[in-house]
């Protein structure tokens, strides 16, 4: 937006699109054709409501009073695996969590020989958690999840 402006200001009133598709496939190594589908239909979807493409039964009626929302990238929270172990108790991918709500459990293993230990990891705000590894197994440091 300030570029835009900037350009304005020069004489050239020029507006950037802020929108973008990505095609999902799927997780990991693994297709998944639903994922697949679904993306092809947004992208169908997308340039038939930008006029790009005319497509018959595009754009989709359902999506006429959509509204995308853009939050700044700075509100976005990842969290990474305090130890290695096996995540359980994950939260589910579009849960609205609450500061304080544990996101997800480790196990954790050591090298002691002492019995494993289970470590809580909580949310530092309260959002929407819209990104999830596929990994169940973490290294310390690896990541997790994400909430926005």
């Amino acid at each position: 937006m300030l570029l835009e402006n900037q350009l304005g200001t020069l004489g050239k009133q020029i507006v950037f699109d802020k929108e973008s598709w990505t095609l999902e496939l799927g997780s990991g190594m693994q297709m998944n054709p639903e994922s697949v589908d679904k993306g092809v239909q947004g992208i169908k979807n997308y340039l038939a409501e930008k006029g790009v493409l005319s497509i018959p039964d595009f754009p989709l009626p359902q999506t006429a009073s959509h509204r995308v929302t853009f939050i700044p990238k700075s509100t976005i929270k990842k969290y990474y695996a305090p130890s290695g172990g096996m995540i359980q108790l994950r939260v589910k991918l579009g849960t609205l969590i609450e500061a304080g709500e544990r996101l997800y459990q480790i196990l954790s293993f050591n090298k002691e020989e002492k019995l494993p230990k289970l470590i809580d990891v909580c949310a530092e705000n309260a959002g929407l958690v819209f990104d999830i590894s596929t990994n169940h197994a973490v290294n310390e440091g690896e990541y997790v999840l994400s909430v926005m």
